[in-house]
């Protein structure tokens, strides 16, 4: 089970979970299977060492990618935000959904091309969370800013013509 799945308390729903792009995982198995490659290419009684030296960089580049991808978890429940990294060492930033301020999306080319991003969510006084380039950066914050409407008690949106929605999802006429 996940962290945030275990600090969930009694009345405590996750909402929403962020995962790493794809991109990341593209770039974790290329360079190992550059790394096996180059291993497999050099491997001669005169080239051994450079093919041990082309393996523990792929291993090591695979690693330093992937362990930060099984270790991390984005969160969203109907109370806080909750982002925990680490495995040995545990490291987690929370915060509740009242007392979030501002929330910033920051998208550069490439991430609009590929659909991905970097959300800061600052708090009152000095918290804030810095996450990391996540997929899906909008369903990020829809799910964020959602949750902080539903958890501040903010009345439904209000339609084009004036009407809010009625809970069936019917629409209700003007008064």
């Amino acid at each position: 089970m996940s962290y945030i799945e275990d600090s969930l308390g009694q009345n405590e729903a996750l909402h929403y979970r962020a995962r790493f792009h794809w991109f990341y995982h593209v770039t974790a198995w290329g360079s190992l299977a550059i790394g096996v490659l180059i291993a497999l290419l050099t491997l001669t009684q005169t080239y051994v060492w450079i093919a041990l030296i082309a393996l523990a960089i792929g291993v090591a580049v695979w690693l330093s990618v992937m362990v930060p991808i099984w270790t991390t978890e984005i969160g969203v429940t109907n109370q806080r935000i909750v982002y925990k990294q680490g495995l040995l060492n545990v490291s987690t930033n929370e915060l509740q959904l009242r007392s979030i301020e501002e929330v910033r999306f920051n998208q550069d080319f490439w991430g609009r091309i590929f659909n991905f991003g970097k959300l800061e969510i600052h708090g009152t006084g000095d918290d804030a969370i810095f996450l990391p380039a996540v997929a899906d950066p909008i369903a990020l914050r829809a799910a964020l800013q959602e949750a902080i409407g539903v958890a501040q008690g903010d009345a439904p949106p209000v339609n084009g013509n004036g009407s809010r929605p009625s809970p069936n999802g019917m629409q209700a006429r003007p008064a």
